[in-house]
């Protein structure tokens, strides 16, 4: 019988790695270092030797290969940075050139700011800050000030940079801009097809006897079967931003209505849905086969692999939804592929399914496979959705749209939790740390006038148009989720979190509707 999944509630078993052993997310440690500022940028998955190279690769490793044209952008070593690694990663000789190789060519690429920080631009298409004060690389949006940008200076002579690690050393597929920003499922009405095609996929899944797929999770009423179990937790998870709108035209919410024990309730019409581990909606399909039923397990991954076909034509859903059917499909047409894992768990069925998720798709797994990269990931995606709103680089009165995303992530700590602005400022650089301390701790810090009042951002920083609203009620929202997880999945509060809650009311303003989010 399935149980109830113990990462819906309460803190997660795993506790801090002993020092020298491997975490659980693979990753060794070193007496006296935290496990946060070693953590990989990359869950893990099976890993081949790089092949030998035995000669030079096509071009001299010291020298660049050539890269066309340069942007239009003058005066910005930024730009061109971006522009010459971004045009290095698509040779043909890059996936299979050794890390030293790598590092060698993109070397000239890195930018030494007066401050002493370094910036390379790397793994998922984003920038990575080192500080000389931890000397960590740590995803950092790369300044927006003008007069910042023009004072970078790449590697000269007699420069030293920091070595750069292998996992934020660029792939192929991030020579192209950052995929998938983050989108709440509120704030914009779900397709008529969509609904439709998920509506289907529960009709059927509620036609299977419970008997043959018990479930005991207290979250749905007693009879249900795990099937239905099943189509919820993968259309929550697959949710880019779980975030809904209780009574937008095609509620998703309500087609599991019958089934569920207490409704999924709260003040205003914001619907806050934690996602499911990975692991919760393995276990479903794990405890069937280890109950000898195989044709059982194969129906609910069946069921799975429906419910993120449905919903994945929706940016909303589509880039989780593609690594769960990258995920899925192998089980349905080899159903023994998972054999190996099932005595030893939903944490090793968690495992084996993210070795089969494309290395351009893993970052939607960080969730589950890294949450402290996925919070890093989240906070940069919140600067870039705010960036519209900092103001005139060439101003004096410019918000850093890093410091702006530190603001909100305060804002919403200050709220409800900001006693974990300490474990949380583990995986921020010491500047950033150190900023999120003082917002929090000084009543007068300037980067409080970004904080919503009345339930509305404040007028310097509201959106201009839809757009932008629900750009920042998006990426804001996916911090809240990231952090939330990052500090052993602590419950969501009842009303939400302040700073989407601002711009969803703002989102609904600029569409002329009511309580921020679109009416019919």
């Amino acid at each position: 019988m399935a149980s109830e999944p113990s990462g819906l509630s309460g803190p997660s078993p795993d506790g801090p790695p002993l020092p020298g052993r491997a975490d659980r997310h693979g990753l060794p440690t070193v007496p006296g270092i935290p496990i946060p500022p070693g953590a990989s940028y990359r869950p893990v998955q099976p890993m081949r030797p790089p092949p030998e190279v035995t000669g030079a690769p096509p071009h001299d490793p010291a020298v660049p290969p050539p890269v066309g044209e340069p942007p239009a952008v003058e005066g910005d070593p930024f730009t061109l940075a971006e522009h010459h690694t971004r045009a290095a990663v698509t040779g043909p000789w890059w996936a299979g050139a050794a890390p030293a190789h790598r590092r060698q060519v993109l070397a000239p690429h890195l930018l030494m700011l007066p401050d002493l920080t370094w910036w390379t631009y790397g793994a998922w298409a984003r920038w990575y800050r080192w500080h000389p004060s931890d000397g960590r690389w740590v995803p950092c949006p790369p300044p927006g000030a003008a007069a910042a940008r023009r004072s970078a200076v790449p590697v000269g002579p007699g420069t030293m940079p920091p070595p750069v690690p292998a996992e934020i050393l660029p792939a192929a597929h991030d020579a192209g801009p950052a995929p998938w920003p983050p989108r709440a499922v509120a704030g914009q009405d779900v397709p008529d097809a969509l609904a439709d095609r998920l509506r289907q996929v529960v009709t059927q899944a509620a036609l299977t006897p419970a008997a043959d797929y018990p479930l005991a999770w207290n979250h749905f009423l007693h009879g249900t079967p795990s099937t239905i179990a099943a189509t919820w937790s993968t259309m929550v998870w697959c949710a880019s931003v779980p975030l809904f709108d209780s009574e937008a035209e095609n509620d998703l919410l309500g087609l599991w209505k019958p089934y569920l024990a207490h409704p999924v309730g709260g003040p205003g019409r914001l619907r806050w849905l934690m996602p499911p581990p990975l692991r919760t909606i393995a276990g479903l399909y794990a405890e069937r086969l280890r109950a000898g039923r195989p044709d059982a397990a194969s129906q609910i991954a069946r069921n799975m692999l429906m419910t993120a076909q449905a919903v994945r034509d929706d940016q909303r859903f589509e880039p989780k939804a593609s690594a769960l059917q990258a995920i899925l499909e192998p089980v349905l047409e080899g159903p023994g592929i998972d054999h190996p894992a099932i005595p030893y768990g939903d944490q090793a069925m968690e495992r084996h399914w993210s070795m089969r998720c494309p290395p351009a798709l893993a970052p939607t797994l960080f969730a589950d496979t890294a949450p402290g990269p996925g919070f890093q990931l989240a906070l940069y995606d919140l600067a870039e959705a705010v960036r519209p709103l900092c103001g005139d680089p060439e101003d004096a009165d410019f918000v850093e749209p890093r410091h702006a995303a530190v603001a909100l992530l305060a804002a919403d700590l200050e709220g409800y939790r900001p006693d974990l602005a300490t474990p949380i400022g583990e995986w921020l650089d010491p500047e950033t740390r150190g900023m999120l301390a003082a917002v929090l701790r000084e009543p007068g810090h300037r980067l409080r006038a970004l904080w919503p009042s009345r339930g509305r951002p404040p007028e310097p920083f509201r959106p201009a148009d839809a757009e932008e609203a629900a750009a920042v009620l998006g990426a804001a929202a996916a911090v809240d989720f990231a952090w939330c997880r990052l500090v052993h999945d602590i419950p969501i509060p009842a009303g939400g979190f302040a700073v989407p809650g601002a711009y969803a009311a703002t989102l609904g303003e600029l569409r002329g509707t009511s309580d921020g989010v679109e009416t019919p």
